[in-house]
């Protein structure tokens, strides 16, 4: 029965505790304010943080798998190794992939490596052949046209009948031979057949950066192009597959690589280029799989640090609440205030400073993300073609994005962050003796 009486006796105080607590911190608003600013400040940043990098991871996805690399790649494992010309994939494979996995879109490619030579220069690099229609429905990667028009088709066909073929390339090798669109350049490789393979092209276009690989060598042809300067007729090198789902990429991968294993039986490959080897956009770039993994824990060290550093203005102020209110606590202990409710109310006021800056905060950090989300970070007049991160080549504007679940994070950090540094002067409450503090 007594305890009964002692729990509803608790629980009647307890709103007139929070009451007085609310008020206490506003007897020194300046004080109060400041604190608020400084939490709310670094709440901020930590969400701003947040979205920048959760843009920067997105858009670093978005390239490796809408601009170049696709979500599933396939090739026979003497390409990975050492980039085989004739580790080859069969033609038929691509109706058979084609009819089992309708909702999939695919594309083939090849490639070689050669000498161009320009009217001025010459130098070695990489060529790259591809469906245009196909590689269309996989990539945007012959949309991304710094100067010309995309066209990889037939220039045009001599007095003698010898066809000469469009081609696009880099816009740091453009710049490297000082060649523009319009203008005549000549492959030189050894083909397939052991032979020297040369001809005679046109530049249609000069593609915007892609990769620095790829911008500092690459030249773009179709396959019709590519077989006549190869002599290469029997298979490709690579498959491209961009899935409709990306969130059941490991499934479509299981998938592709069990159909892959049959046609392999029903159709076998040579034994010098190796199985087929089916890979997600992760084991194909896994640079840019570890910084996304890296990403999150990121975020979360630094709002550690930025919400700590904030907290100790959090601190600050309790410190001297506690020491301005040394006289007034030791009245209530001398009266019969408990220990334990003078604890609760030095950690209820602190609980309530970092509710309003977790207000604060989130509201004034929702309103400046929402303009770097439409508008982002414009670096085009220092970097008009982007830069170059782990490999790979930003858009010049950076944006963020806000997933609503960082921002609780961000908020349920600050907040317990805080109150872990309101312990010390509520410690100090507790250890007060009567007797000497209202001397």
């Amino acid at each position: 029965m007594m305890e009964n009486i002692n729990q509803t006796s608790a629980l009647s105080r307890l709103p007139i505790l929070i009451f007085v607590a609310w008020r206490n911190i506003w007897r020194n608003p300046v004080r109060s304010t400041l604190t608020i600013s400084a939490l709310a400040s670094g709440l901020i940043m930590v969400i701003l943080y947040a979205s920048l990098l959760e843009g920067m991871m997105r858009q670093m996805v978005r390239f490796a798998t809408e601009i170049s690399t696709s979500h599933i790649q396939v090739h026979r494992q003497a390409f990975i190794d050492d980039q085989d010309l004739y580790a080859t994939l069969h033609w038929s494979y691509i109706n058979e992939i084609e009819k089992n996995f309708p909702d999939i879109k695919i594309s083939p490619r090849l490639y070689a490596a050669a000498l161009a030579s320009s009217t001025e220069t010459s130098t070695g690099v990489l060529i790259k052949a591809v469906d245009p229609k196909r590689e269309n429905r996989v990539t945007k990667m012959l949309e991304h046209v710094r100067h010309g028009t995309l066209n990889l088709g037939i220039a045009d066909t001599t007095d003698k009948g010898i066809v000469r073929y469009n081609l696009v390339i880099g816009a740091q090798l453009a710049k490297n031979i000082n060649v523009a669109p319009g203008e005549e350049l000549v492959l030189v490789t050894q083909a397939a057949d052991g032979s020297i393979g040369n001809a005679l092209y046109r530049v249609a276009a000069i593609l915007k950066p892609l990769e620095p690989n790829f911008d500092r060598m690459g030249v773009l042809m179709s396959i019709e192009a590519y077989q006549q300067l190869m002599y290469l007729e029997n298979g490709f090198h690579e498959l491209a597959i961009k899935a409709n789902d990306a969130n059941q990429l490991i499934e479509i991968q299981t998938a592709i690589t069990d159909k892959f294993n049959q046609l392999s039986r029903q159709q076998p490959l040579d034994n010098m280029g190796g199985q087929a080897v089916v890979r997600n956009w992760r084991q194909l770039s896994p640079a840019v799989a570890d910084l996304l993994e890296m990403s999150k824990a990121l975020v979360y060290i630094v709002g550690f640090i930025i919400i700590g550093l904030a907290s100790l203005g959090m601190l600050n102020t309790m410190l001297m609440a506690v020491h301005e209110r040394t006289h007034e606590f030791g009245i209530l202990l001398a009266i019969g205030m408990k220990r334990r409710w003078l604890l609760l109310m030095v950690l209820l006021e602190s609980l309530f400073l970092s509710l309003v800056s977790a207000v604060v905060g989130s509201v004034l950090g929702l309103i400046v993300n929402n303009y770097f989300e439409e508008y982002g970070i414009d670096f085009s007049q220092s970097m008009p073609d982007g830069y170059d991160w782990a490999g790979m080549v930003f858009e010049p504007i950076m944006k963020g994005y806000l997933e609503p679940i960082d921002l609780l994070y961000a908020c349920l950090m600050m907040i317990v962050v805080t109150m872990l540094a309101s312990l010390i002067p509520s410690w100090q409450t507790v250890r007060l003796k009567p007797a000497e503090v209202m001397r």
